[in-house]
Formats: C-alpha cells, sequence, structure tokens
C-alpha cells in the first residue's frame, strides 16, 4: 500500500543509491517485522531499512523500545522510527496537505508545532481529521490517502520538521559515503 509513496519520497535516496552501486529497500507495512524478514531473505546484499510507527515518544534507551515491539536488538541499525506515527510527518507540509485535498483543506487544523514528532499520536490524527474533512476526498484515511501523500511531500520540509526523518536520511548517506 504505501510502497510507491515511499520509494517516490525516499527518490533522492534511491538515486544516490544506483549511484553508488548500493541497494536501500524501505519497508513499511502493518506487520513490518515480518515484511524486513522476508526482505532480508530475498535482498541479502541490500540495506533493508524498516520504518516503523514507535506509537509512542521515543523513550531514552532504544532497547526498551524494541523489545516492546518484540524486535532483537541487533536491527537496531536497521530501524528507523516514524514518532509516534508516520502521520506526523505529514503534518510538517501543511502545504502539500492543502494542494493534495484542494478546497475545503483547513490548513489552521494542523498547526505550527515545529518539531511534528513532538505532537501526540491522538493529536496528530485529530489534526489531520480536521484539517481534511471539508474536503472533497474527505477526512483522511490512510489506506485512501497515505500513498499519494507521501508522493506529494517536500522531503526537505519534512527532514527541517521531522528529527528523525533527518537521522534517517543522515545515516542512509553516511552508509552510501562509507561504501
Amino acid at each position: 500500500m504505501l510502497r510507491a509513496g515511499f520509494q517516490s519520497f525516499f527518490a533522492g535516496l534511491q538515486q544516490s543509491a544506483r549511484e553508488a552501486k548500493v541497494e536501500i529497500s524501505f519497508i513499511a507495512a502493518k506487520d513490518g517485522l515480518s515484511a524486513y524478514r522476508k526482505a532480508e531473505r530475498t535482498h541479502p546484499a541490500a540495506w533493508n531499512v524498516l520504518l516503523k510507527d514507535s506509537e509512542e515518544p521515543i523513550p531514552n534507551e532504544i532497547g526498551d523500545l524494541l523489545q516492546k515491539h518484540g524486535i532483537d536488538s541487533v536491527l537496531r541499525d536497521h530501524i528507523f522510527w516514524m514518532v509516534e506515527l508516520m502521520e506526523s510527518w505529514f503534518l510538517a507540509c501543511p502545504e502539500d496537505l492543502a494542494k493534495y485535498y484542494g478546497k475545503g483543506f483547513q490548513s489552521k487544523a494542523i498547526g505550527a508545532t515545529q518539531n511534528v514528532e513532538s505532537i501526540a499520536k491522538a493529536d496528530v490524527q485529530a489534526r489531520l481529521r480536521a484539517a481534511t474533512r471539508g474536503t472533497v476526498k474527505g477526512a483522511y484515511n490512510k489506506v485512501k490517502h497515505a500513498p499519494h501523500l507521501w508522493d506529494k511531500l517536500d522531503s526537505e520540509r519534512v527532514k527541517e520538521r521531522a528529527p528523525h526523518c533527518r537521522k534517517l536520511f543522515d545515516a542512509a548517506l553516511a552508509k552510501l559515503a562509507a561504501s
């Protein structure tokens, strides 16, 4: 469902990887760990990266979060957390959301929080619903809208307002530089 959207959002990294002759695979799925394991089997030479909603603020010790989600700590460098959920990153680009949803979109409902990852999960969801409910596309729906929104987001803007997104891009570029 989200694969095409992620490919678009991470297109710059994918291009850099191709130029460095390195394969990077971004995995996001309802059962992300299972999808990650499959990617490891089918693309063992790739740097397989699992994008995972933390569902809560990131604790001081990342091992606690890995344990809570049933993820082996050896995968620490292959998992990047979308804090608290991927929709947080959408809030970094209200202009892009407005273009996608069109008439009736309520930009003020998104707010102007500088670090969008600091917004609680329930508040992120409420802001998206409030901003989109009067649009032709209707209230935000993950299945219907998320794949298309990833395609519209300005990754530079998201990196400015989402520290874990910046961390992901920085780690990928460092890995490419080292290869």
